[in-house]
């Protein structure tokens, strides 16, 4: 994978760990929706968040890629430790209902550069019991290895009440490195099928990972992006949905360039088509059941200094038309959403850090 692709490390994401960026602009097709919108903190204090899961009952789960090692560790250095956590909103209720979750921290050398930090990225209950949680990682089975036991199920899909592994998207990426680029491997989101298998979109392997009772395979790879400029960048997948019918939706970064995220089509039995073009870094994507995808950008841009805000679309699937929602400036490097069955999104705010929120959006 380039090195455009590798920024994206689910580590300090709202830095994206590419430093100060400048690139043009692609055509877009956002319109401005000029209505304004309710944005209310619910949580704040949480640890590095990432995405949010909204259940039907009002009940909204938080993934927390926590603080890597509790006990410190050297520059340059990447140290795991239990500190993970699911962060759980239900009423008035609010705190974390599962902890000790793998988590990880890399500290930049004397060069210079961002503290990165991977663990839970997203979380649903499970039926049987306990939950079922994917986490980042950022590397190949070697490094995991090299972290020690606290670090084994980095990169894995899996069940907390047995602790059964899913799916080993690190060793899938390692062994096979399906986009014939650098083995790198960083999971990030997964929706479960209507035959109980579960598709993880691999940001740092570029990849759709199918995880099943028979084993790991790839479902697809996404293919690189050609801009307008002649530069060739990694896809980067991020959010994936699913709809009622099977059709997936997944999105792309697109090397974490302004302006060239995409958001792909995957229908059953057919190869993956572009169904809209033209957004920015594109880090999470959910279907409100009523003909309409929610994108959202973890930052419209990059400048000199820091991102740029983050953004909520609106896109019609019937017309493509995309509608931005009048949120401000108050999307600070959000990193995952949801959709609550109250009609707000649930976004997941400030997911670089200690200090995360979480954030309830109304239109």
């Amino acid at each position: 994978m380039s090195r455009s692709g590798r920024s994206f490390r689910g580590a300090a994401v709202a830095a994206l760990a590419v430093g100060s960026v400048t690139a043009p602009l692609l055509t877009g097709q956002a319109q401005a929706d000029q209505r304004g919108v309710s944005v209310e903190v619910v949580a704040s204090g949480l640890q590095n968040p990432r995405d949010v899961t909204a259940l039907g009952d009002g009940t909204v789960l938080v993934a927390e890629a926590g603080a890597g090692s509790p006990t410190g560790c050297e520059p340059g250095r990447a140290c795991a430790g239990p500190t993970g956590a699911i962060y759980r909103v239900r009423g008035d209720q609010k705190g974390r209902v599962l902890e000790g979750l793998p988590s990880v921290i890399k500290l930049p050398d004397s060069s210079g550069g961002t503290v990165e930090v991977s663990g839970p990225s997203q979380v649903v209950p499970n039926p049987a019991g306990g939950y079922t949680v994917l986490t980042g990682f950022g590397g190949t089975t070697d490094q995991r290895a090299q972290l020690g036991p606290d670090a084994a199920r980095l990169g894995t899909l899996y069940d907390t009440r047995d602790g059964k592994v899913i799916a080993d998207l690190a060793d899938h990426e390692t062994r096979n490195n399906p986009d014939g680029g650098e083995v790198f491997s960083n999971p990030w989101q997964f929706e479960k099928t209507w035959t109980g298998d579960y598709l993880v979109t691999d940001a740092g392997a570029n990849t759709v990972v199918r995880g099943s009772n028979s084993g790991t395979s790839t479902a697809f790879a996404l293919p690189k992006h050609t801009l307008p400029s002649g530069e060739s960048v990694e896809a980067v997948p991020s959010g994936i949905a699913r709809s009622v019918f099977g059709t997936v939706y997944v999105a792309d970064m697109s090397g974490l360039r302004t302006g060239a995220s995409r958001i792909w089509k995957v229908v059953p039995g057919q190869k993956p088509q572009v169904l809209v073009d033209g957004l920015s870094n594109i880090i999470d994507i959910e279907l409100d059941g009523t003909g309409n995808l929610y994108a959202l950008s973890h930052t419209k841009g990059f400048v000199q200094g820091p991102p740029l805000p983050g953004a909520i679309y609106k896109i019609n699937l019937f017309t493509r038309q995309t509608t931005e929602l009048a949120t401000g400036d108050q999307l600070q490097g959000p990193t995952g959403m949801d959709l609550g069955p109250d009609g707000a999104v649930y976004v997941s705010n400030k997911g670089a850090g200690l200090g995360g929120e979480l954030l309830r959006v109304t239109p």
